[in-house]
């Protein structure tokens, strides 16, 4: 083998490890967006997964003034009434919403029945990184209610619309 035959075959070598290389890139540089995209799918499962066990059983669902839903549901034979609202740390409660994301979506006792009152901020954290409304809306009308809910985290954004109907009305 002549000195010109092994510079050729290492420049052939070169040529292929490159390609390869430049192949694999792309794909290196994905591999955290599609992470961030499965944490999403993720939290939006079992956010949705905590609002529904909610709902379904529900006895009343009624609209909030600020954007929720106020329902009652019966829990070891007493009625216990909740609110499933959304809370940003930079709003007061009530509307409008001054954000554009970051809100969290909350479910909150209700002291008093499905009018009373509860603590803004408080309650257990079903949902975060949601766009503000009218990207986000949570309603009910007779016995459905609707989670239109849009995460936006980085440069992904994902949207869910779930309509839930209550066994018990």
């Amino acid at each position: 083998m002549s000195l010109v035959e092994l510079i050729i075959a290492m420049l052939l070598f070169s040529v292929l490890i490159t390609a390869g290389a430049m192949s694999f890139h792309p794909i290196l540089r994905a591999w955290p967006s599609q992470q961030d995209r499965m944490g999403m799918g993720r939290q939006v499962q079992h956010g949705m997964e905590g609002a529904i066990r909610q709902l379904r059983p529900a006895t009343a669902l009624q609209n909030d003034a600020n954007g929720g839903i106020r329902l009652t549901v019966r829990e070891n034979g007493n009625l216990n009434s909740y609110i499933l609202y959304l809370y940003h740390p930079s709003d007061p409660w009530g509307l409008p919403f001054t954000q554009a994301d970051g809100y969290q979506l909350r479910q909150a006792g209700l002291t008093g029945g499905i009018n009373g009152s509860f603590t803004y901020g408080e309650g257990t954290l079903l949902m975060q990184y949601l766009k503000a409304p009218p990207d986000s809306n949570l309603s009910s009308s007779g016995s459905v209610a609707t989670l239109d809910l849009t995460l936006s985290r980085g440069d992904d954004t994902l949207r869910l619309i779930e309509r839930v109907k209550r066994r018990n009305f």
